[in-house]
């Protein structure tokens, strides 16, 4: 496994999680065996803007029943039991982390969602599947750890069927210089790997991809960031978020990352393509 692959899951591996959201569900009166797909929003999506984000990806990337889904660096499931649940979709999902994907079967058997989901512990950059297997490929703030760009694309490309298509939501490097350390998905430089957009489509483009939509939905982030202050002033609690799952500095880092997008220095973007 390469260095930057070790860095990365060193980064996100974490003992303990099922305890812990165990332990958050007993909080909010639910009963952790017997839990419904809805009550792991709060902490599942591991992206900002959180299931919001996860709809307007589905909506933009046009999904629908019986497509078969690969979410690329699928984190702990979130967005594949939303695609199996409310799309109607049969989802891969794989992720570098093996104790996201432990996580993810065990979240994914108790709401009864095991039968439409498959999790494999994988690499973005050599995926063990053949030529032609998905009608779709999913990736969600997932490129920002790939150094690789073109070796992605050009894997996503490969398992894609022909009119098939890849929707990528994600984070870029913005024109106002480096960002500060911690991030979500990143403590320090050696562990970051985004791009400026026009790598990203670069990168897309030579590995045979067509462009169909790409925009920069930096203003919906910067909105969602408005809101959860307000409701803090107003004395509302913030939401369950991601501690537990990402650790106890996580707040430290989703401040830095609020601070680079407000400051021009990450870009939140939406990119759709199609295999012709």
């Amino acid at each position: 496994m390469s260095d930057s692959a070790e860095r990365i899951r060193a980064h996100y591996g974490q003992v303990g999680l099922i305890s812990r959201i165990d332990a958050a569900l007993k909080q909010a009166g639910i009963d952790p065996q017997k839990p419904r797909y809805q009550d792991f929003f709060a902490f599942d999506q591991l992206h900002s803007r959180g299931i919001a984000a996860t709809k307007d990806h589905a909506d933009r990337a046009g999904l629908g029943p019986k497509m078969h889904v690969l979410d690329l660096g699928c984190g702990i499931g979130g967005s594949s039991r939303y695609l199996a649940a409310e799309r109607e979709c049969r989802v891969t999902g794989v992720d570098l982390t093996p104790e996201f994907i432990e996580v993810a079967q065990e979240l994914a058997r108790r709401c009864g969602l095991d039968g439409n989901i498959e999790f494999r512990q994988a690499n973005a950059l050599a995926l063990p599947f053949a030529d032609e297997t998905f009608d779709h490929v999913w990736c969600h703030y997932v490129t920002m750890n790939i150094p690789d760009k073109t070796g992605l694309a050009k894997e996503v490309a490969r398992v894609l069927k022909r009119g098939g298509r890849f929707s990528c939501a994600e984070v870029a490097q913005g024109p106002a210089g480096p960002p500060d350390y911690p991030l979500p998905w990143a403590r320090d430089a050696d562990a970051n790997f985004l791009a400026a957009p026009e790598k990203l489509r670069a990168a897309v483009e030579h590995a045979g991809l067509n462009i169909i939509e790409f925009v920069d939905t930096t203003a919906a982030v910067l909105d969602y960031a408005r809101q959860i202050s307000a409701r803090v002033a107003q004395g509302q609690s913030q939401p369950v978020g991601h501690a537990f799952i990402m650790g106890d500095d996580f707040p430290v880092r989703v401040r830095n990352s609020s601070n680079g997008f407000s400051q021009g220095k990450l870009l939140d973007q939406f990119l759709l393509a199609q295999r012709m």
